[in-house]
């Protein structure tokens, strides 16, 4: 058994996600996972080097894999259904270990960790890297080409949701109806940006700040002519 192949790393996770239910996201639920699987704890730095952080990592990391195989092929859709479907994957796999996910929370959020010699506050951070690496994954897998801002914008406007879509999830709500209002309330702003952008592109600075006189429009006047507000009215 090589201690820091994926395989040895895959069976502690298995174990350790029946442990923590009970143990909660901690040492001791590691070490209890290691033991099931004939590893004596003193080896576990040689699997995990930053312990219960490392194993948070290799968690997302084969929770996203799991979630592209069962994904499946996305040729010939769009991208808002890609993405769409992409989310309902990553959350299904997560059912079977929602508790597990719970825990993991709560030991993101343990305000012990700050005086805490050991973690400090990489557990906080960690957690707030998350959503926006599975955001990162999604959009890899989906072939994503996107190098300029973009690149971070989608990442950032991805993960948004798929941090306020966890709360839903673990309170049991309608996750995928979640998703599809988020999707749709992002579809939506990017058609109205890409209206606004169209329009000034078309408009110089007088057409849209003078009237047909050369006199300035009045603000209710600007407003009302921008195709955003157009909508609203």
């Amino acid at each position: 058994m090589i201690l820091d192949s994926p395989e040895t790393k895959q069976k502690i996770l298995k174990e350790f996600l029946k442990t923590c239910a009970f143990d909660g996201w901690s040492k001791e639920a590691l070490a209890k996972a290691a033991a099931n699987c004939g590893i004596g704890e003193n080896f576990l730095p040689l699997i995990f080097e930053n312990g219960l952080l490392d194993l948070a990592e290799f968690y997302f990391e084969s929770q996203n894999e799991k979630s592209a195989e069962l994904l499946g092929g996305l040729e010939g859709k769009k991208i808002r259904d890609k993405i769409r479907l992409s989310l309902y994957a990553r959350f299904e796999v997560e059912k079977e270990n929602k508790i597990a996910l719970q825990r993991l929370i709560n030991f993101y959020l343990n305000p012990k960790n700050f005086t805490s010699l050991e973690t400090g506050p990489r557990p906080a951070f960690q957690g707030l890297q998350a959503c926006y690496k599975i955001a990162d994954f999604i959009w890899q897998n989906i072939g994503d080409q996107s190098t300029d801002f973009n690149y971070y914008t989608k990442r950032v406007t991805l993960g948004k949701i798929i941090f306020r879509a966890v709360s839903i999830f673990l309170k049991d709500g309608d996750i995928n109806n979640f998703i599809d209002v988020e999707i749709e309330k992002v579809m939506h702003f990017e058609k109205l940006k890409s209206q606004a952008k169209n329009f000034l592109a078309k408009k110089t600075f007088c057409e849209i700040f003078l009237n047909e006189k050369g006199l300035p429009r009045s603000p209710k006047e600007i407003v009302k002519n921008l195709p955003f507000f157009r909508l609203f009215s």
